[in-house]
């Protein structure tokens, strides 16, 4: 028990760590933007052609990041942020689809609107990456990958190829289930902190520390909620205090609320030729990997 709240704590005292660490990495020119530089001119445009056609038939949002380093943060939230700040997919349709590379830290991730999860499934994001990207990035080819990576996604959300999930696997754990978990408690942090930032006092966040160190001991023991309150409690009254000092300053500012104080996301930006993203959010779907 004394080890669970030791990993909890831990985690409760990373997020706000994680939520600085995301930059965007700058205004999309395009479907594609290499901003680490990982394809050629002549691989941009290919792929820039098939995304295009593909929003031209259906629609929906395609949009291919590299970026040459996470900046401390991980690649799921660097992704959500992303796919929230640009607005991929159409507004109200949330049909769009992020696949982002991070060069530094060799990893990938497929995030995906909420408008699309029936069709690319996680399983069947995790069957992409793992089969497609995975092996072709292991040998160098990064055009190759994401091009096949980027067919099949087209192909899936077109309803053209159904990938047989059940034969993905090589014996090691799905961390797909996990990254859900995770995502929860990350709604519940937001949720938390839309809430405590509006606050004109501080100490709402030790009466939510208490609440939920009362609700651990009965169901646990009374000794693990004595410990979870002199855990939780200052670290509620910390995070209280954080958010909304942070609030006050954003607000006396006139600036655009952050999502993670009950802000909204991006609109969708625009830049060159290009016309810009439709206003879209993430559903919180996907799979990440590694080579």
């Amino acid at each position: 028990m004394f080890r669970m709240l030791k990993l909890l704590s831990g985690v409760f005292l990373l997020i706000p760590f994680v939520v600085f660490a995301y930059q965007n990495p700058g205004i999309p020119t395009g479907f594609v933007n290499d901003f680490a530089e990982m394809l050629t001119a002549e691989q941009r445009q290919s792929l820039e052609k098939k995304i295009n056609d593909f929003e031209k038939t259906t629609g929906n949002e395609l949009s291919v990041v590299t970026v040459s380093g996470l900046g401390g943060d991980t690649i799921e939230n660097f992704a959500v942020k992303l796919f929230e700040d640009w607005g991929i997919g159409k507004k109200n349709k949330d049909n769009g689809v992020l696949l982002l590379i991070a060069r530094d830290e060799r990893q990938f991730r497929i995030e995906v609107g909420y408008g699309l999860e029936g069709a690319l499934t996680d399983a069947r994001s995790f069957w992409i990456t793992q089969n497609i990207l995975r092996p072709a990035f292991q040998k160098g080819d990064y055009y190759g990958g994401i091009s096949d990576g980027v067919g099949s996604i087209i192909s899936i959300t077109k309803g053209e190829f159904k990938p047989d999930t059940n034969s993905t696997g090589n014996g090691k754990f799905n961390v797909n289930s996990v990254f859900l978990l995770l995502w929860v408690l990350w709604i519940f942090f937001v949720w938390i902190g839309s809430i405590l930032a509006r606050s004109k006092s501080w100490w709402g966040g030790g009466i939510a520390g208490g609440v939920i160190a009362l609700i651990v001991g009965l169901v646990f023991t009374s000794v693990s909620g004595f410990v979870s309150a002199l855990i939780l409690i200052p670290l509620g009254l910390w995070l209280d205090y954080t958010v909304s000092r942070r609030y006050t300053v954003i607000k006396e500012a006139s600036q655009p609320l952050p999502w993670w104080i009950g802000g909204r996301g991006g609109s969708g930006f625009g830049g060159g030729g290009f016309g810009g993203f439709g206003g879209g959010r993430s559903g919180g779907g996907g799979s990440s990997g590694s080579w």
